[in-house]
């Protein structure tokens, strides 16, 4: 996976990769609830929220991985557009393979409907 020019070992459709991802999305949402309970000022309130995605990309991709992908270190919006373009990169993978294999899940309810409607054509209750 490409990270902002930057090549990382991951694939959301490793379960143990994604497990972690999972785990760490959780973390940033706790912290970011809690951040926003706190009275800081702006500027402590940016370098605080940075310091949760940075920690997500360290924890997820690799240790020092944030350093080399946020060039601006507290800059926030350069933080939360890396931030969700991974969270929509996650949401494409898995749409393609949902979509990919979706049609090959067998439909039980469908095949025990057709079933019964098969056996029982002609009959009057």
């Amino acid at each position: 996976m490409n990270l902002k020019g930057i090549e990382v070992e991951f694939n959301f459709l490793d379960a143990e990769d994604m497990e972690k991802f999972e785990k760490e999305v959780d973390i940033v949402l706790k912290k970011c609830e809690k951040e926003e309970k706190e009275n800081h000022k702006t500027s402590e309130s940016i370098k605080i929220q940075c310091k949760i995605i940075e920690d997500f990309f360290d924890n997820v991709f690799g240790k020092g991985i944030s350093d080399k992908i946020f060039v601006k270190k507290y800059n926030l919006a350069e933080h939360l557009e890396i931030y969700a373009d991974i969270i929509k990169e996650r949401n494409v993978q898995v749409d393609k393979t949902e979509n990919a294999f979706g049609r090959y899940k067998p439909n039980r309810e469908e095949r025990r409907y057709n079933k019964y409607r098969k056996n029982n054509r002609g009959r009057r209750y």
